[in-house]
């Protein structure tokens, strides 16, 4: 059986089709509404426009100061290679240096397993030797050349007058006045070294107020001739002085970290009454001679003493004797290098 229908055209897609009415969302037949921002939202809108400008300033930022840091590094690594030195700097203790402690494991004390820690404090380190007569001097002449000797050496390299004020003229109160100007000229070019202490005044670490100086040494004597026929009493000085710095957590460095020393030999001169003028008469700085171990080159060369710094960044050439400063056999041109 067949259904007979009324034939249709076949659908042609291009073919106009009827329209469709044209349907407005709600939303835009709603009447507008202001809507007030919260602040997390004006803090994002914020954020969206500055983003870019903040994220740049704050990459050049982190730029300049990794820059900063490689060259601060670059310029210790330098200066290592320069002088010969490790690197990177060992703090660990030479092999049978051990710096004892205590329980809270705090260094007992600055001058404990050292050279030092058997010598005498301050002044109490200068002994001179009984005064006997030294023709033509007397025995009362040379009394008062040895107790002038012992009075410059505690102006020169204990007081503190020289040592943190930096004030020479109690010193120089000691000197004959002839001699005077040329140990200010001494004090000026550093030379002063040889025989008077300086702590640099931006020495850091600063120099320890309680226990400052520790000394070993010998006073010697002899009557003898200066090179244009005065005859002169020749007082002969050869001590080891040892400075303490308030080297922070010394207890995580090798005995002696703090320590800076100084090893000296200097030639006095008193002159005899009859072969010179009034303004002649009394103690002359005739030869000295010294050299120093664990003292900042820097500081030396102006002819003032500061502590090696040992933090790896702040790395700067320190005094390197070329012989052993605490050996009975030191001789005063042994010196260091700086």
């Amino acid at each position: 059986m067949s259904t007979h229908q009324r034939p249709t055209a076949p659908f042609d897609p291009y073919a106009d089709q009827p329209a469709e009415p044209v349907r407005v969302p709600t939303w835009m037949r709603e009447p507008e509404t202001e809507h007030t921002l919260t602040r997390p939202e004006r803090l994002r809108l914020g954020w969206a426009r500055h983003s870019g400008k903040l994220l740049g300033g704050v990459a050049a930022l982190v730029t300049l100061s990794f820059l900063a840091v490689v060259g601060t590094i670059g310029l210790g690594v330098y200066e290592r290679v320069r002088d010969n030195e490790p690197i990177l700097p060992d703090r660990r203790a030479v092999p049978g240096q051990v710096r004892p402690t205590d329980a809270d494991g705090n260094s007992v004390s600055p001058w404990a397993a050292t050279p030092a820690e058997s010598f005498a404090a301050g002044k109490d380190a200068i002994v001179t030797p009984p005064a006997k007569a030294a023709a033509p001097f007397t025995a009362k002449q040379v009394a008062e050349g040895l107790a002038k000797v012992r009075q410059v050496l505690v102006k020169g390299r204990v007081d503190r007058s020289m040592l943190v004020v930096n004030d020479p003229e109690p010193f120089l109160g000691l000197i004959a006045p002839d001699n005077r100007d040329e140990v200010r000229r001494d004090l000026a070019d550093g030379a002063a070294l040889n025989y008077v202490t300086r702590v640099d005044d931006e020495a850091d670490p600063r120099l320890d107020n309680a226990d400052t100086v520790r000394a070993r040494g010998t006073v010697t004597y002899r009557a003898t001739t200066d090179p244009d026929g005065i005859r002169v009493l020749e007082i002969t000085t050869s001590f080891i002085w040892v400075y303490h710095f308030d080297l922070w957590r010394a207890q995580e460095y090798p005995p002696g970290a703090e320590l800076v020393t100084v090893r000296d030999e200097v030639v006095w001169h008193v002159p005899h009454p009859d072969d010179v003028r009034s303004s002649s008469r009394g103690l002359w700085v005739h030869e000295a001679a010294s050299t120093l171990y664990n003292a900042d080159c820097a500081g030396i060369k102006r002819g003032f003493l500061a502590l090696a710094p040992k933090e790896p960044l702040r790395s700067r050439p320190s005094a390197r004797p070329t012989g052993n400063v605490y050996d009975p056999g030191w001789r005063p041109g042994d010196g260091e290098s700086c």
